[in-house]
């Protein structure tokens, strides 16, 4: 989701309240992070009769892991030597593993290249300047 800053301090919910303020994150408690999956298992409602298992996060997709390699390859190639440290990587490995997966694994698929393209966005509005990560034959 992104806003204009004329809503900064006027939003709230799962998406966040855009104050600013890391201390009022709603995906931190204390020292820890949450992740979605995380963040997503603390949303319950009380509902006596129903059973909702919350998704385990640590078996989510096992067999993407075949594509780690490849990603963390993509994801640090020196076009986005910039990007490094502004942005958690970790999150954007993981949805490109994801990503491989659900596409069967092709390289230039369209959801792997939109991931790869989300990163190389968040990087610019971070600050950081990513180099060209597109080729006649990716993307």
């Amino acid at each position: 989701v992104e806003l204009d800053s004329k809503f900064n301090n006027r939003t709230c919910g799962l998406c966040g309240d855009y104050n600013g303020v890391p201390i009022y994150n709603e995906f931190i408690s204390g020292d820890a992070s949450y992740n979605s999956i995380t963040y997503g298992n603390l949303q319950k409602i009380s509902k006596p009769n129903a059973k909702c298992e919350d998704p385990d996060e640590t078996l989510a997709l096992p067999s993407c892991n075949d594509h780690r390699a490849e990603c963390e390859r993509l994801l640090t190639s020196s076009a986005f030597a910039d990007c490094w440290l502004r942005l958690s990587l970790e999150m954007y490995i993981q949805a490109c593993m994801q990503d491989k997966c659900a596409c069967k694994g092709e390289e230039d698929s369209f959801c792997l290249c939109s991931t790869i393209s989300e990163y190389s966005r968040q990087c610019s509005h971070a600050g950081g300047r990513p180099g060209e990560w597109r080729t006649q034959h990716f993307c």
